[in-house]
């Protein structure tokens, strides 16, 4: 019924399945019958498609835009015209054919691992953590945090970015550990990424007791994921 409805995380299950292309088209900014609906689904998308290009989709792939109800299917054929719905939607289709099928040379992570990058972004943005904060956006921007702090545009930005960069990591590590128990050496081989930096999540991941140390090999430690919900 409403844009502001659109559950990020279907957004990556939809690119997981193969989707080559996704385009939400919303009512004018102003002209929402839920007052907010729209900016709440543009904040959604735009937080979305910065995760996107974070894992390494080309960020073309997702769109948002604007269209009135009055500007809908129908071709004006008096002026030879298309509306701005089928112009939209023209203009997305081609540059969906411009960059190719998903994992191709558009996108700067192929095949497999792409996909394997889509589940961890399918899960941070299922998370708790990327729903409050955009939830809060507006809220940032016009009355500030607890605190008092009223937030900028570029600094609402910055703080997603950097929020997207650490559960990014947090949803990879996990991943990894689904597949088997694995030492913080041979994640970080595997991610790229600082043996530090793992072994910081690691910890913060046992303190919420999703993640235990199952037995130790030579001298490495391995941790296994705590199943959840059990």
């Amino acid at each position: 019924m409403c844009t502001g409805r659109i559950d990020p995380a279907i957004i990556a299950k939809a690119f997981k399945k193969g989707l080559d292309g996704l385009i939400v088209v919303g009512c004018f900014i102003g002209e929402c019958h839920y007052v907010s609906g729209n900016i709440q689904a543009k904040a959604k998308i735009d937080m979305t498609r910065s995760l996107l290009k974070h894992i390494g989709l080309n960020e073309n792939r997702l769109s948002f835009q604007h269209c009135s109800s009055g500007e809908a299917t129908r071709f004006v054929e008096s002026s030879g015209e298309a509306t701005r719905f089928v112009e939209i939607v023209n203009k997305f289709d081609k540059t969906i054919h411009e960059l190719g099928p998903i994992g191709g040379e558009s996108d700067q992570v192929k095949g497999p691992e792409l996909f394997r990058k889509l589940e961890a972004a399918e899960a941070v943005l299922a998370g708790q953590k990327m729903r409050w904060v955009i939830g809060k956006k507006t809220e940032f921007l016009e009355k500030g945090n607890l605190y008092g702090e009223v937030f900028t545009e570029h600094e609402f930005k910055r703080t997603i970015d950097m929020i997207i960069v650490e559960e990014t990591e947090v949803q990879e590590i996990l991943g990894r550990l689904k597949e088997g128990a694995q030492s913080v050496k041979a994640l970080a081989e595997s991610l790229a990424m600082p043996s530090e930096r793992v072994f910081r999540y690691i910890n913060a991941l046992r303190r919420k007791d999703m993640v235990e140390l199952e037995t130790i090999s030579g001298q490495s430690p391995l941790y296994k994921v705590i199943p959840q919900g059990v």
